[in-house]
């Protein structure tokens, strides 16, 4: 992939390419910035430039063998960590058995979601991690000599899946480098990392696109028309994985209905509903879990935005603004509050393990007392 190929970002483009271009290349580094902003992308075009035995000024040549490699996403000093699960009666836990995977889908875009990689590989039930054998294993690869004697490249979706042990692993490796290895961290939440990783990174903020250049982009990526990318941009906050995933599966907003019908039960204390809502809630597994609270805490925000008039900052789908045109009113400065915090609390459960159903039904009855709170 070249820097061409990247949604906006031009400024932090050519600083990267600067940096190659003056020897200025640090062994570990780390891509931070909103899912959808293109830290991925930009990764995927900086080893690529790396690599480039031809490059310019302006981006990697496109027809060297290295490009050429990078472009089908075979180049051998190009390696992969990302996110995985044990699959069952297997050995170590590495992620080898997902990289023809992962090679697929890289082939498909270089803006992905986690949503995208659990449909990839069928994990929706599964919570995705990165193993101590994988730390180990990256370890010895990076050990290697390189096969073009150039630089060996490790590219680390998701780092903040670590466990603290896997973490400590790689700290080992980022504080005594092979040589000419550089690796580099690709973050949506990096905060979640521990501070003696991060005070060992080059951290490279990756801002989030506008939503004129996420449309762009999603027009080139899709082909989408310019109205239906412009609101596909702006309800998903410039976020290009999410805007593409919307318009490849025809649905803008899988979670409304789900959220809907919840809202109205724990308005009525409807005992039936919170058990059939947490059964729904429960079934397709702890990710799915995470993002129907990550989309209702968006919903809950929206609400109060909407209430204090700051229709330039609401980002809903027309189907949304139907409900919340009417839910709205219940959200307010009495609990808006107290609403966000207990959802992230359950969101911190379920990313604990705890019993999704068990989750979900308190959270309902809490939930309930908080919507019948009187505003004034």
């Amino acid at each position: 992939m070249q820097f061409v190929d990247v949604i906006g970002q031009n400024a932090l483009s050519t600083r990267l390419r600067d940096g190659v271009l003056s020897g200025r290349i640090a062994h570990a580094q780390l891509f931070e910035g909103p899912n959808g902003s293109g830290g991925l992308a930009l990764a995927r075009a900086y080893a690529q430039y790396l690599h480039c035995a031809d490059r310019t000024k302006e981006d990697s040549c496109g027809v060297c063998a290295s490009c050429v490699a990078h472009k089908k996403v075979q180049h051998p000093d190009l390696h992969w960590t990302f996110p995985f699960f044990k699959k069952d009666g297997s050995g170590k836990s590495i992620s080898e058995p997902f990289q023809i995977a992962w090679r697929e889908l890289m082939l498909e875009s270089e803006y992905i979601g986690l949503d995208d990689w659990l449909s990839k590989i069928g994990a929706d039930k599964k919570q995705l991690f990165i193993s101590v054998d994988e730390a180990l294993e990256v370890n010895r690869k990076l050990g290697l000599k390189s096969f073009h004697g150039s630089y060996k490249v490790l590219i680390l979706w998701l780092p903040e899946t670590m466990r603290i042990d896997t973490a400590n692993k790689f700290l080992k490796l980022i504080e005594e480098p092979t040589d000419k290895t550089v690796i580099i961290f690709v973050s949506q939440s990096a905060d979640k990392l521990l501070p003696t990783i991060l005070s060992r990174l080059q951290r490279v903020h990756v801002p989030r696109l506008s939503d004129s250049e996420a449309a762009h982009g999603i027009i080139a990526k899709t082909g989408l028309s310019e109205e239906l990318a412009q609101s596909f941009a702006h309800i998903t906050e410039g976020n290009v994985s999410a805007a593409i995933r919307m318009s490849s599966l025809g649905v803008e907003t899988p979670d409304l209905e789900l959220f809907s019908s919840w809202m109205r039960a724990c308005w009525s204390r409807d005992g039936e509903a919170f058990m059939t809502g947490a059964n729904d809630f429960a079934s397709p597994g702890r990710e799915s879990q995470k993002r129907f609270l990550t989309y209702a805490l968006h919903m809950v925000r929206q609400c109060i935005i909407g209430n204090y008039g700051a229709d330039n900052l609401v980002r809903l789908t027309k189907g949304e603004q139907a409900f919340v045109s009417k839910f709205s009113r219940f959200i307010h400065h009495k609990n808006v509050v107290d609403l966000s915090r207990l959802i992230e609390e359950a969101y911190t459960d379920i990313s604990g393990n705890v019993n999704a159903k068990v989750v979900f039904f308190d959270l309902s009855v809490r939930v309930h007392m908080l919507l019948r709170k009187e505003s004034q």
